[in-house]
């Protein structure tokens, strides 16, 4: 339902009741000619406001007959009834269409075809934009989630910001007035601003009486008093994002007998508390301390919560009891990445489909990265000088004790820094020799299914079942930027020998590529027929390796988005991949119990069925794959937290871990010398590796 401002209501709370009904007023106004300018042919009334009516047309000069939107401006002898505090109403509209047809060149705004005089009357005629407004998807899918808030203000702060650039205001930004639609050969949401009818000049502070414009439940307090201000939009759009995860009306989200905003106590879902804090800063009351920019907004999605506190703790040693809670946790945790059920014989019978890549738009304002500084040793202790205390190690020892169950851990090239993601979102970071904690990465809303850090220990890259990837500097903490693309789920991250890129991997049977320093989507890579579960890039940046729930492992050109060969063994899905340091052999664990190796020098055949060599041993699901760096060793974890060590060359188990009591995933240091572990059991544990002791 559209909800407007009307002169005549005192109280702006009442706005619903004064909704008539479309019939009646389409009846009353319908001035509109049947065709305009000889051209344009009206079809049907859409609806109305106080100054406006709008009809859908088709444009009968093209061959096509393409539809199109008129806007027809209420004449003022139609209106004279109209009066507000004593004041006679006189509608204003200082728009001029030169300026309309400018910001509509813009990619997300409604081009303007025509700008036309008719019988006393003021015609605009608009690009129709095909899709669903979000106040229809309200209703037909419920309330949105934060992942999809964030999609909506990463894409329209921008367009706002090119506006206001323009020295334009919206005026009337609500559910209705935005569109969702998805361009032909892709699957991401674009959200467009549409009905620029009654936008406004800003060439000054204050507007006349009779240029109140905009929709009661989402206009910003000033503009009902006949004042607007470019920051007035920014409330609007604030304002339709409560609304969005709500589903509960503006009007009763402010409680004007404490005179603050309650929505928190609308929410189905907690938010995060980043999103939070922007969404109150936008629905200032006051306009003075309301974001006085869509850049403010920008900058503060961008840098994400404040910097990591790394001040060094005391480290916390005792190992914490593996309870009812955590188990509660677990199973919750493999519902939400187990795959339907499949037969050998169907995963056998699997058929190849073609290799489709597209380029996608990028749904942030693309990060510019400024010069750095090395303040690395201003922000972690420098590591002691050897003293071989790693080697006087007993061979089991527990570096940290987590908050939570740990999904996801990644050491820093330079041995400093252990990053560990877990299941509440969080992201900890440790200092690998002392086991000191540095401190917290917070900004995802689901699990931290998978982290990286680029080679040279600068940035720290995450995947979350928010849908997102985020960009860290590992250096400050801060959030440099945040990927949107997938559409489910990111279970795997890998970034390319050179930094540059950054492959991810999702329960939407996708794979994406992106340039990491400009968050650009490059590509996306589709052939799965299930859930992408792991991926990885050779070492030599070439090739990509991905592994699926469909029991397969696909080898792509990634540069050119050419599948190069499938490996097909496994008779249950392949979460973990790794390539050896040199290059010529992959190694995939699996459902199945076991990891199969597979030579990658040879290409003679598409499809391959018979690996290089099977390793048999585990008893549970095998979870986690990591090759040493000296790539004579793969270690391999699996759901009951055993990890084994094989000989790569033999294929003959090396040893058997044991210490830990649920999932386990692995990495190596960078030297080699020390195995590093994090479980779902909330521990982290350090083994000293030393081949020959077995």
């Amino acid at each position: 339902m559209n909800h407007r401002i009307n002169p005549h209501n005192q109280n702006p709370e009442d706005g619903d009741k004064q909704i008539v009904s479309q019939n009646e007023t389409i009846g009353a106004y319908a001035h509109c000619p049947p065709i305009l300018k000889e051209r344009y042919q009206t079809i049907k009334p859409l609806g109305e406001s106080v100054w406006s009516r709008t009809f859908l047309a088709i444009d009968q000069d093209k061959p096509s007959k393409p539809p199109c939107i008129i806007k027809e401006f209420v004449n003022l002898d139609d209106r004279k009834d109209l009066v507000f505090q004593g004041q006679e109403i006189i509608p204003t509209f200082s728009c001029d269409p030169v300026q309309l047809d400018k910001i509509g060149k813009h990619p997300q705004i409604p081009e303007l075809l025509a700008s036309v005089e008719h019988d006393g009357h003021r015609y605009l005629v608009q690009e129709y934009i095909e899709g669903r407004n979000l106040a229809t998807e309200l209703i037909e899918d419920g309330v949105f989630n934060e992942n999809k808030i964030w999609q909506i203000l990463n894409q329209l702060l921008p367009v706002l910001e090119f506006i206001h650039d323009h020295h334009l205001i919206h005026g009337d930004i609500k559910p209705e007035n935005i569109i969702c639609r998805t361009k032909p050969g892709t699957t991401i949401p674009e959200f467009v601003l549409v009905d620029f009818g009654v936008t406004i000049s800003a060439n000054g502070d204050l507007l006349s009486i009779g240029s109140i414009n905009g929709s009661a439940e989402y206009a910003a307090p000033e503009q009902t008093q006949g004042k607007i201000y470019p920051n007035s939009d920014i409330y609007s759009l604030g304002a339709t994002c409560l609304h969005l995860l709500t589903m509960v009306s503006p009007f009763e989200l402010f409680d004007i007998k404490s005179d603050k905003w309650v929505w928190r106590d609308y929410l189905k879902d907690p938010i995060s508390r980043h999103l939070g804090r922007i969404l109150d800063k936008m629905v200032q009351r006051d306009h003075r301390q309301r974001y006085q920019s869509a850049a403010e907004i920008i900058k503060d999605i961008k840098y994400g919560p404040t910097p990591v506190d790394v001040i060094l703790q005391k480290p916390k040693w005792s190992v914490t009891v593996w309870g009812a809670a955590a188990i509660a946790l677990l199973s919750l945790v493999i519902s939400s990445r187990v795959p339907s059920p499949q037969t050998q014989s169907s995963l056998s019978d699997l058929s190849e489909t073609p290799t489709i890549v597209e380029r996608e738009p990028y749904l942030v304002k693309p990060y510019v990265p400024k010069p750095e500084t090395d303040e690395y040793t201003t922000k972690l202790p420098p590591l002691p000088p050897s003293t071989g205390i790693l080697d006087q190690l007993s061979p089991l020892r527990t570096l940290a004790t987590t908050s939570g169950p740990v999904w996801s851990i990644a050491t820093s090239p330079d041995g400093r820094i252990v990053a560990s993601g877990s299941t509440d979102g969080g992201i900890q970071l440790l200092h690998l020799r002392s086991g000191q904690n540095l401190g917290t990465l917070s900004g995802h809303d689901g699990p931290i299914w998978s982290v990286a850090i680029t080679p040279d220990s600068r940035t720290l890259v995450s995947a979350s079942g928010d849908s997102t990837i985020k960009i860290w500097d590992l250096y400050t903490g801060r959030l440099k930027n945040t990927l949107y693309g997938h559409l489910k789920d990111v279970f795997s991250v890998a970034i390319s020998p050179d930094g540059n890129t950054i492959a991810s991997v999702s329960k939407d049977k996708t794979i994406k590529i992106w340039d990491i320093n400009s968050g650009l989507l490059l590509y996306t890579l589709y052939g799965h027929l299930d859930e992408v579960q792991s991926v990885v890039f050779s070492p030599n940046g070439q090739t990509l390796a991905s592994g699926s729930n469909d029991g397969t492992v696909k080898i792509w050109n990634w540069r050119y988005g050419r599948l190069l060969r499938t490996l097909k063994g496994h008779s249950g899905p392949v979460w973990s991949v790794a390539i050896s340091p040199d290059g010529n052999t992959l190694a995939s664990g699996s459902w199945d119990n076991t990891i199969k190796l597979w030579d990658l020098n040879t290409y003679h055949r598409q499809i391959s069925r018979r690996s290089q060599r099977t390793l048999i041993g585990h008893s549970e699901k095998v979870q986690s794959l990591q090759f040493s760096p000296d790539g004579n060793t793969l270690a391999s974890g699996d759901f009951g937290g055993t990890i084994k060590l094989w000989q790569i060359h033999t294929g003959g188990l090396m040893g058997t871990l044991k210490g830990h009591s649920a999932w386990v995933n692995l990495t190596f240091d960078s030297q080699g010398k020390t195995l590093i572990s994090g479980s779902f059991d909330d521990t982290i544990k350090l083994w000293r590796f030393s081949p020959s002791r077995f």
